[in-house]
């Protein structure tokens, strides 16, 4: 059986899985070092002895902007050691083999469609909420990259006309309004309360009155992206991953329900949103997965 490697390369972590027919066989993690260089190093002792059990391209997730044509870095804001760095040219240099780059959520995409919860659909579209807001869309089977590798960048969409200015965002943008980092902003400023998003679900789940108000506005705008989404692109199925949804517990069922009263009667009962089964090894699975997905 085929096996093939996918690296996820991350703002604080560099992961790295060595997948076989859809299932992950084994993985691993280092932090990420502060410059693309150190990073080779990094990668070549993850990935050791997986390339004599492996074939076909190494497959890397990464945090854009990103030119993923050319497996260049450009400014990605976590990583700033990195901004300019060609990691694809000289990754290939490094192992002899070739590299296929992509965005980091539509690699995550691809993951939660070839072994996660996306197996049994043929258009998906993979949500995102932790830092940021982000996406990744499969149609047809294939991989949604658009004209200028911006397809999915859903965080920038406009939900409503209010809330912060955010640097390279609109005003009223979903990632400004309804992050994991906007909620947390959001729960200090008006609550008081610290630890962000996490320590807000459990105000919410023991019904904290004050906590309440904060949490309906939270459920109205990401269910206006979410139903935004489902309109324009008609998707299977909508598969939410990233750190807010270790509070699926608490507000999954709403958000179910938030979504289903903002999209057209026809399509209520057709709604289906799923959680990610990967967690933090989508990117890689994904990753993985880049050399056998066609690309549009």
């Amino acid at each position: 059986m085929t096996k093939r490697i996918g690296i996820d390369i991350g703002g604080t972590s560099i992961k790295a899985a060595l997948i076989e027919e859809g299932r992950i066989i084994t993985s691993r993690e280092r932090k990420t070092p502060e410059t693309g260089d150190e990073a080779l190093e990094v990668i070549g002792g993850i990935t050791e002895g997986w390339l004599e059990k492996s074939t076909g391209a190494v497959g890397i997730a990464a945090p854009g902007p990103l030119d993923t044509e050319a497996g260049i870095f450009l400014d990605p804001p976590n990583l700033p050691g990195w901004h300019g760095f060609p990691l694809k040219e000289k990754l290939e240099s490094m192992i002899g083999r070739g590299c296929l780059v992509e965005n980091d959520a539509n690699a995550a995409a691809a993951g939660e469609f070839t072994a996660g919860a996306g197996r049994s659909c043929q258009s998906l579209v993979y949500i995102t909420i932790s830092t940021g807001v982000g996406g990744g869309i499969i149609a047809g089977g294939r991989l949604l990259s658009g004209a200028y590798f911006n397809a999915g960048e859903i965080g920038n969409m406009i939900i409503a006309d209010e809330g912060p200015y955010q640097k390279g965002m609109n005003r009223g943008s979903w990632e400004s309004l309804a992050s994991g980092t906007a909620l947390g902003k959001a729960a200090e400023l008006e609550l008081g309360l610290a630890g962000g998003a996490e320590e807000f679900f459990k105000l919410v789940k023991k019904a904290d009155n004050a906590a309440a108000q904060l949490y309906r506005r939270w459920l109205e705008y990401t269910a206006r992206g979410t139903a935004n989404i489902i309109h324009t692109l008609n998707p299977e199925a909508i598969v939410f991953g990233g750190g807010v949804m270790k509070a699926a517990d608490v507000f999954f069922e709403d958000l179910h329900q938030e979504v289903k009263g903002k999209v057209y009667e026809s399509l209520r009962e057709k709604v289906d949103i799923r959680r990610a089964e990967l967690g933090a090894m989508a990117g890689a699975a994904g990753a993985a997965a880049l050399q056998t997905m066609e690309r549009i």
